[in-house]
């Protein structure tokens, strides 16, 4: 049976390492993989109207699309629900969850015959920051803690973490080290696949 395994985070909280984590464990394992993310749906459309890609972008065009006055709550949603319905991986990673209509896209999969499991990872906003500095992206290095702060206030950043109070699994990760964050992954892998009778 197809599993979605949705993965909620403030930005930098540990997203995208743990994505990686999974999908390395269920490739040696023998699933079919498949990964996507919200901003991939953002890209594409800030791509056709020749609008360069970054947070402030990607968070304006996602609050443009679910706004009343665009085409209305779950917008975003609904476009990811057609790819995972057309998806055929054994195993869907989907990044970025973090509007109340995500949500319960997710859950509605169920409905069509696919597990869905929700990943909460948290992480402290200094540390998330520290992170960003650290990596240095392109357009994000001019980034102020003040910035940073205020995008988190964004309408598409602050229902995370009610999202992730319903989580079947939450991590915390506040470490330096990356090595702890991933033992918490394979120890999240094996239970989850335990409890998935995989």
């Amino acid at each position: 049976m197809k599993l979605v395994i949705g993965i909620i985070g403030a930005p930098l909280a540990g997203k995208e390492t743990c994505a990686n984590l999974l999908e390395k464990l269920l490739v040696e394992d023998g699933y079919s993989v498949s990964r996507h993310t919200f901003s991939e749906i953002l890209k594409a459309t800030l791509d056709l109207w020749d609008i360069p890609h970054g947070r402030d972008n990607e968070q304006r065009m996602a609050i443009i699309m679910n706004a009343e006055t665009g085409f209305g709550d779950g917008a975003l949603s609904r476009a990811m629900w057609r790819r995972l319905m057309e998806d055929s991986a054994d195993v869907t990673i989907l990044d970025g969850v973090r509007w109340r209509g995500d949500e319960k896209m997710i859950r509605s999969l169920n409905d069509e015959g696919i597990k869905t499991v929700m990943v909460y990872i948290s992480a402290d906003p200094k540390m998330r920051y520290a992170r960003l500095v650290q990596r240095n992206r392109a357009g994000e290095a001019a980034t102020t803690w003040e910035k940073f702060m205020q995008q988190e206030q964004m309408k598409n950043e602050v229902d995370i973490p009610d999202i992730g109070s319903r989580a079947e699994i939450a991590l915390e990760n506040n470490h330096d080290d990356v090595e702890h964050f991933e033992r918490d992954i394979n120890r999240v892998y094996e239970s989850l696949f335990d409890e998935k009778g995989r």
